[in-house]
């Protein structure tokens, strides 16, 4: 496993989800090899795979700190722990400083070579992202481009920097720009303090597209039910940027959708 990386933001409705789901399916369309953890009670990334899952064999690895339960589902290079409901309720008996690390410890042992690992994490911090946190290399922050959404942002750097004594490894790599609007005038003065408080890090955008939140509801990543829509477009994007950054060090300067954006070759 090369790198582990939490997709977390602390206030739900920004992306957070569509953005694991897409970015793992892009990755396999790229040729990597992706293993997918749904660590949400809610299950919304399992069910945006088509898979529905009680949790309980995930909350039975976390307690028992066993391998993971993975299972292959039918998106090229990706495979899935799944979750559901049972994970809400038995996350409760995950106490303990030393609960933190249940899922570092499942994750090594659980059998498989993977490029990448990818954990969509619940919005909220409790014992489930902060276990996510403490197992992860990486974070990316999907974040909306609104006021609302840059306090979020501050209010997750609080968050990391707590946990830095137990990873102190840990960082952000990307701040991935959800909902956009790039005719709006907030939308840029919102992505000019994004830029100003993570220079070089903040990823393209994804605009907001019908097809991304139509994709859910047929259990398949938008690049498998419209691949031709700028939704499939935008995340094709940001997981070559987000690909290049994690593989290589050549800083370059591209353009997409009226943003320039560093990135690396």
């Amino acid at each position: 496993m090369k790198q582990v990386i939490s997709v977390v933001n602390l206030k739900g409705g920004v992306g957070k989800t569509t953005s694991a789901v897409n970015i793992a399916a892009c990755l396999g369309e790229i040729g990597k090899s992706v293993l997918l953890i749904d660590l949400d009670p809610q299950g919304s990334a399992s069910l945006s795979l088509g898979v529905e899952n009680s949790g309980e064999e995930l909350l039975f690895a976390l307690k028992n700190e066993t391998p993971l339960p993975v299972m292959p589902i039918a998106i090229t290079g990706v495979e899935l722990v799944p979750s559901g409901m049972s994970l809400a309720t038995g996350q409760m008996t995950l106490t303990g400083e030393e609960s933190n690390n249940a899922l570092t410890s499942c994750l090594e042992q659980t059998l498989g070579d993977w490029d990448y690992v990818i954990i969509d994490c619940p919005p909220s911090y409790g014992t489930l992202t902060i276990n996510a946190l403490i197992a992860s290399t990486r974070i990316v922050v999907p974040v909306e481009a609104s006021f609302l959404g840059l306090n979020g942002l501050k209010q997750m750097v609080t968050a990391i920097d707590s946990l830095r004594p137990q990873n102190p490894g840990l960082k952000i790599e990307a701040i991935l720009p959800c909902r956009a609007h790039r005719r709006r005038r907030i939308h840029w003065d919102i992505m000019d303090s994004f830029n100003s408080m993570f220079p070089g890090k903040v990823s393209p955008i994804i605009r907001e597209n019908v097809s991304l939140a139509a994709a859910p509801g047929m259990g398949k990543p938008v690049i498998y039910t419209d691949r031709l829509s700028k939704g499939a477009d935008d995340y094709r994007f940001v997981t070559l940027w987000l690909d290049d950054r994690l593989t290589v060090t050549e800083e370059v300067v591209v353009e997409h959708s009226g943003f320039v954006f560093s990135t690396f070759k």
